[in-house]
């Protein structure tokens, strides 16, 4: 496939002046340059189109990030865009409640098995941020049990092995990590920190399945310990389905968080709870935010949906990742490279090894440096949302099937780093 020039002198310009003005440069840390291949790669995007964007020098790719999963729908996808304009007609938000928070509400506690009740917030790291609170205040314990990444807040953060400044000391002795699937932890920890874990929350699915019966285990593992079981959807919920990943896999939890494609690009998070949970600690909690009751999330969150309760969405972003999985896989047998699209079809991993099965960042960045080259944009997960069309997949195969051919080859000269045109991209938290 022919490789075209590209321009990246806007961005790289941009770049030095954010550095300049912006803590760190940007705002989240995964959309960054050094998670990218910086000098190859570009570093700011001036507009999408359903799953298509250009950078500011107006060079065109195929999105398969889409914004770290909050587009489902696509860019500018004119049912949530329409609404998002309607609703600007009568207000953003005003001094008193608005009838869009209980229509949000009453389709959220109709959809997601977990919502007995709900409280809406901004970001997934608030929502997760507020269902340990809300399960310390039910259950009256401090320790909080907790798999991968469940945002910025000092509870989770503190179990992190970086960027740790700030965080309180005294705060690690309250929360402890686990890997997903490992039972055996989990009750290791309610054996050392017996009648004082408040809850344990971990996303139903990352990308690794659930051994048979492990979330229902997990389930029963918490209840038996006098604890909560906290799911964190905040990426999976309304891609798995319109009721979560909890509903794909028929294990409801306690409390749930959602986030990211709740409102297609709009800031819109949920802390979902059961009735009796939300209800006993409704006096004694405080989680309040003046943008909880922002008007254009919540009517872009409604217009979401929407478009989710028919199930077509759903239907068709599993079409478009098993069709984008197993050609991949096809591909990757035939031309006999170690690399592999994992998981499900609506939340998809690219796992890269070389041919004795060791993993290196180094190898991420080559396969991502030649699809970037030839306009496919990746990130850390490949999301399909609803605008992906036939042609953009087969497109995308084409710009893989290339890629992986120059990754085979890097690999067998032996000096694979010499195939990098910009720098290795850099594992960061956030």
């Amino acid at each position: 496939m022919e490789i075209n020039k590209r321009s990246l002198e806007k961005s790289e310009e941009l770049w030095q002046t954010a550095q300049d003005t912006i803590l760190s440069g940007c705002q989240l840390y995964s959309k960054g340059p050094e998670t990218h291949i910086k000098g190859v790669s570009p570093i700011y995007i001036d507009h999408g189109k359903g799953a298509h964007v250009w950078d500011l020098d107006g060079n065109e790719y195929i999105d398969y990030d889409m914004g770290l999963g909050p587009i489902i729908l696509g860019y500018q996808y004119k049912a949530v865009d329409d609404a998002v304009r309607a609703q600007l007609q009568r207000g953003m938000g005003y001094s008193l409640v608005a009838p869009e928070e209980v229509e949000y509400a009453k389709l959220c506690v109709k959809h997601i098995p977990s919502a007995g009740k709900v409280r809406f917030l901004k970001t997934g790291s608030s929502a997760t941020e507020a269902a340990v609170r809300i399960a310390r205040c039910y259950t009256g314990r401090k320790h909080i049990v907790r798999g991968e990444y469940h945002g910025w807040h000092e509870w989770t953060t503190a179990a992190e092995s970086v960027r740790q400044g700030g965080i309180l000391p005294e705060v690690r002795q309250f929360v402890h990590k686990f890997d997903y699937n490992d039972l055996a932890k989990v009750e290791e920890y309610f054996e050392t920190y017996k009648g004082e874990i408040a809850a344990v929350i971990t996303e139903a699915v990352e990308i690794e399945p659930p051994k048979e019966g492990f979330l229902k285990r997990l389930k029963e593992l918490c209840h038996r310990n006098g604890a909560l079981l906290i799911f964190d959807e905040v990426v999976n919920g309304f891609r798995f389905s319109i009721g979560g990943a909890q509903a794909y896999f028929g294990v409801t939890p306690d409390l749930s968080t959602f986030g990211k494609a709740a409102a297609n690009g709009m800031p819109l998070s949920i802390v979902a709870g059961r009735k009796d949970i939300m209800e006993e600690v409704d006096k004694s909690i405080f989680i309040s935010t003046t943008f909880g009751g922002e008007c254009l999330s919540l009517a872009a969150g409604i217009a979401v949906m929407k478009a989710l309760e028919s199930g077509e969405v759903t239907k068709a972003i599993w079409e478009k990742g098993k069709y984008l999985q197993d050609n991949f896989r096809r591909l990757a047998k035939e031309l006999d490279v170690p690399i592999d699209l994992s998981g499900y079809p609506c939340r998809l991993n690219l796992e890269y090894t070389d041919y004795e099965g060791r993993k290196d960042w180094l190898y991420n960045s080559i396969f991502m440096q030649e699809s970037v080259k030839r306009g496919v944009l990746l990130g850390w997960h490949i999301f399909p949302c609803y605008s992906h069309t036939q042609e953009d997949l087969d497109f995308t195969l084409n710009v893989f099937e290339d890629a992986m051919k120059v990754y085979r080859e890097a690999l067998k000269s032996g000096h694979p780093e010499r195939y990098m045109e910009g720098q290795p991209l850099k594992i960061v938290l956030g």
